[in-house]
């Protein structure tokens, strides 16, 4: 094994330490977590700060979705994607707020990756921007962004945003349609007419 395969597979081994833990997780938690001694850990990083951010780096910069997308629609790129930028975008999350400044500083000097994620899920739009009312580049911004505010809560317990949520946003908007079913929550007596949210030509 490299020396390069080595400390992957060591980030790999040590990330739900550091999920539990944080910035305070202990060389002697980490050693075990990879099942190595701490001066393994040393020789191989140099201390634990470089660790934590070379783990940051390793997570961030696996920017492409990994997944097998045979897509005959927007829907389908849609309803591909969702699901796992979100379930990336929560391990991001929890990754920044368990190694706070020493995510944000990494996050900050790989700004790079984090674009290119965007222009490779815009590339999956790609083949159906005739279908599309803004650019690819903007639909992947806007899947992000919502996947981001379903995957952070924005403080609350529990997600307020799904992923069929996020799916139905992108797909149709936020405005019902008529003869739609009232969703959960909705009070269907305070339902606008759709006729009234049509833009009036001056």
């Amino acid at each position: 094994m490299s020396a390069d395969d080595r400390r992957a597979q060591i980030l790999d081994a040590v990330t739900p330490a550091v999920l539990e833990h944080g910035a305070a997780v202990t060389s002697r938690q980490l050693a075990d977590a990879a099942g190595v001694a701490e001066g393994t850990l040393f020789k191989a990083f140099g201390d634990k700060e470089s660790l934590l951010a070379a783990l940051v780096e390793r997570h961030m910069t696996d920017a492409e979705p990994d997944l097998d997308l045979r897509a005959d629609s927007v829907a389908d790129v849609v309803a591909s994607l969702v699901p796992v930028v979100v379930e990336r975008m929560r391990f991001m999350f929890r990754l920044v707020m368990a190694l706070g400044p020493i995510a944000q500083r990494v996050a900050a000097e790989r700004r790079d990756d984090f674009e290119r994620s965007k222009r490779c899920i815009a590339a999956r739009f790609e083949p159906f921007a005739h279908d599309l009312r803004v650019t690819p580049l903007v639909a992947a911004d806007v899947l992000r962004t919502l996947a981001w505010a379903a995957a952070a809560s924005w403080g609350d317990d529990e997600p307020v945003s799904s992923v069929d949520d996020i799916m139905q946003v992108l797909l149709h908007g936020i405005v019902a349609a008529p003869g739609d079913e009232p969703r959960a929550g909705a009070d269907p007596e305070r339902r606008p007419d759709a006729s009234a949210l049509e833009p009036v030509e001056a």
